[in-house]
Order: structure tokens, then sequence, then C-alpha cells
């Protein structure tokens, strides 16, 4: 699934990764992989909807209604792993 943004800004572009069928971990391409500095956060799908975690912004949640949605809310660009 890939998904660029349009709208000039710089977006970073992002490495989702399955933990299970209903939780995925996203990273910072631009960041080796198994660095824990380029993990940013976790989708989890919670009945219906998509729960983000930022790592930055631990105490919020924020839900969507799509899994692109949820995934659009990290970066511009999305790679599947």
């Amino acid at each position: 699934m890939n998904n660029v943004a349009d709208d000039g800004m710089n977006r970073l572009e992002v490495r989702i990764t399955e933990l299970s069928p209903t939780e995925w971990r996203i990273c910072d391409r631009s960041i080796a992989d198994g660095e824990a500095s380029a993990v940013l956060g976790f989708i989890q799908q919670v009945e219906g909807a998509f729960e983000v975690t930022h790592l930055g912004l631990l105490r919020e949640r924020t839900y969507y209604a799509s899994f692109e949605r949820a995934a659009a809310s990290f970066a511009g660009r999305v790679v599947m792993s």
C-alpha cells in the first residue's frame, strides 16, 4: 500500500510491520531497521476502529474509521514490509 501526500510538506516515509492481525508497528524508513529510535508509534484495531498511538504523544490516542487514514496520520508515504 503506497500513499503519497501532495500537500508540499516534508513528510516521513514510513514502514508498517504487522505484529498481529490487529496490531501494527510504524517506523521511520530513514532510520536503520532494528534501531529503537525508528519506531514512531503503533496502530491497533479496536472494535471496528483503528487506534493510533504516536510515541511522541503517549497520553493521547486518536481513532480512525479506516486503516489507511490511521497510517496516513504518520506520513504521506506508506510502505508495507
